[in-house]
C-alpha cells in the first residue's frame, strides 16, 4: 500500500487536536501570511493553507504567523479568478473577509489512542528481534524529531550500521520507515522532513536548506554512507540492525502511528534557562557519561546528542516542558544505544556488505576543518560576553564587528558549524549567542 497523504485525507485518520479544531468554526486555525495585512488559515499546522479563504486584518490588529486563532468576521465577498470555458459560472474563487477582531486558542492536545511502550512496539512489528538492537528507540527518536533548541537546529541525525549479513537489510530498514511516514514528510517539507542519505550530494542539499531557513526540523540516517566525519551534518543516535530480521507482517501504514507521530511533532517543549545550565553541565562530562572501557576506541558522538534526545523523549511522553527527568532518561537512552554500538563495532565488525564499519567511523559532528572565519567569530562572541560583559552577543553585533573581515553569510555559516559543534548556544531564532560555559568540577557550583 502506498504511502498516507496528509493533505488527501478526507474521512482521517486524523490525530486528536486536528479533529477538534476541524469541528470547530470554519474560521479557525493556524494563521499564514500571504501578503501585508492578509492571511489564510490552515485546519492543521501539517497542511497548507485553505486556498479559497482569505482574511484581511485591519491595521490596529496584532497576529503572529501561526498562532492558532478563531476569527470574527465583519463581511466579506466573493473574487473571482476565472470563468469556465463557454459558462458564465466560476472555475476558480475565493472568498475575501473582513476581520473584526481575534481570539487566541490554546492548541488543543487530547492524548493520542497509544501510550508510549505500545507506540514503541508498534514501530518495529516487521521486525523480529528489533527491541534487541534498541530499533524501536532509534525509530522514535527520528520520527518524533525535537526541535530547535539553544544547540541548533531541530530534528535527530542517525547512521545505521548493518551487522546482519543480510544485503536487503538497509533496503527494508527504509521501507519499514516509509510505511508510515506521510508522503509529505518524505519530501522537502518546511515543518518536518525525513531524509535518507546515499550521497554526497543529499547531504549538502539538506544543509542548504536548514542553513537558509527552509525546513524547521530535519531528521536523517546516513543510510549507505559509512564515513560521516567528512560530511556537515551531526549524527545523534546509531540505528543498528544485528539481532533484528524484518519480517512484513503489516504491509499498510498504521493510522495510530501516525497519530502519535503528529501529536508528538505539534508539542513544542519549553527549555528555561536552568534547563540551558543544565545542558552546558552534560556538554562538560561527556566522557562521565560513557563506559570508561571504551575511552580507547573513539566512539564519537555529537556534542548536542544528550539535549536533543531528551527533547525528543519529551514528545514521547507527552511533556511540554524539558527538565531534569527527561534529561536522565535521555542520558539512559544515551548510553544504551551507544553501548550497544561500542560492543558491536568492537566485538561484531563485518568488513564489506552494504554498511561497513571501518576504524576510523566516527559520529562526531566535531570537524577536521573548519571555516575560514569560524574562531574570529567565535572570539567576537567570547570576548562580548567575558570582556564587554554581555549575556548574549547580537548578530548585528557580530556583523558590525566583523564587517571588515567577513560577509553576513560567511558569519552565518560559521554560527551554524559553532553551534552544532558544541561551542557557542543560540537563542531567539538565532540572533543571540554566547559561549558555552566550560565546567570544572574541583570549583563549588555557582550560584
Amino acid at each position: 500500500m502506498a504511502q498516507l497523504s496528509l493533505r488527501g485525507r478526507t474521512f482521517g485518520p486524523w490525530a486528536g487536536f486536528e479533529r477538534e479544531v476541524i469541528a470547530s468554526s470554519p474560521h479557525t486555525g493556524w494563521a499564514r501570511f500571504i501578503g501585508q495585512r492578509t492571511v489564510r488559515l490552515r485546519k492543521s499546522p501539517f497542511l497548507p493553507p485553505d486556498p479559497t479563504r482569505t482574511y484581511l486584518l485591519p491595521d490596529d490588529l496584532d497576529l503572529s504567523e501561526d498562532e492558532l486563532v478563531e476569527l470574527s468576521i465583519d463581511g466579506g465577498e466573493t473574487k473571482v479568478a476565472s470563468l469556465a470555458r463557454g459558462s458564465a459560472l466560476a472555475s476558480d474563487y475565493e472568498w475575501v473577509y473582513r476581520v473584526a477582531g481575534v481570539s487566541r486558542l490554546s492548541v488543543p492536545l487530547p492524548r493520542p489512542y497509544l501510550d508510549t511502550d505500545d507506540f514503541l512496539a508498534r514501530l518495529v512489528t516487521n521486525w523480529r528481534a528489533g527491541e534487541e538492537d534498541h530499533l524501536d528507540k532509534a525509530l522514535a527518536l527520528q520520527l518524533l524529531s525535537c526541535p530547535r533548541t539553544a544547540l541548533g537546529p531541530g530534528g535527530i541525525g542517525s547512521q545505521s550500521f548493518d551487522l546482519s549479513g543480510d544485503p536487503k537489510a538497509l533496503d527494508q530498514l527504509k521501507r519499514s520507515i516509509d510505511l508510515n511516514l506521510p508522503v509529505e514528510f518524505a519530501r522537502p517539507n518546511s515543518r518536518f522532513e525525513m531524509n535518507f542519505f546515499s550521497s554526497k550530494d543529499d547531504v549538502a542539499a539538506l544543509r542548504r536548506r536548514m542553513t537558509s531557513g527552509m525546513v524547521e526540523e530535519a531528521s536523517y540516517n546516513y543510510l549507505k554512507m559509512v564515513d560521516p566525519s567528512h560530511h556537515p551534518l551531526p549524527q545523534h543516535v546509531p540505528t543498528i540492525i544485528y539481532h533484528s530480521t524484518f519480517r512484513p507482517v503489516n504491509r499498510s501504514p498504521d493510522p495510530d502511528i501516525l497519530e502519535f507521530q503528529l501529536y508528538g511533532l505539534a508539542l513544542r517543549p519549553v527549555v528555561s534557562e536552568n534547563m540551558l545550565d543544565s545542558i552546558e553541565k552534560l556538554l562538560n562530562r561527556l566522557l562521565e557519561e560513557t563506559d570508561p572501557a571504551y575511552a580507547g576506541y573513539n566512539i564519537g558522538f555529537d556534542q548536542g546528542s544528550l539535549a536533543k534526545i531528551a527533547m525528543a523523549l519529551c514528545r514521547l511522553y507527552r511533556k511540554d516542558r524539558l527538565e531534569e527527568e527527561m534529561l536522565d532518561r535521555g542520558r539512559s537512552w544515551f548510553k544504551e544505544l551507544y553501548r550497544q554500538f561500542a560492543d558491536y563495532r568492537l566485538n561484531f565488525t563485518r568488513p564489506g556488505g552494504s554498511s561497513r564499519i571501518s576504524s576510523d567511523v566516527r559520529v562526531s559532528y566535531a570537524h577536521d576543518r573548519q571555516g575560514p572565519h569560524d574562531m574570529e567569530v567565535l572570539r567576537e562572541i567570547h570576548r562580548g560576553v567575558n570582556e564587554v560583559g554581555l549575556d548574549y552577543v547580537s548578530f548585528a553585533g557580530l556583523k558590525k564587528a566583523l564587517r571588515r573581515k567577513a560577509t553576513a553569510d560567511q558569519i552565518r555559516d560559521s554560527i551554524s558549524r559553532l553551534v552544532q559543534g558544541g561551542m557557542i548556544l543560540s537563542k531567539e531564532n538565532d540572533n543571540l549567542f554566547r559561549p558555552v560555559r566550560r565546567y570544572d568540577p574541583l570549583l563549588p557550583e555557582r550560584k
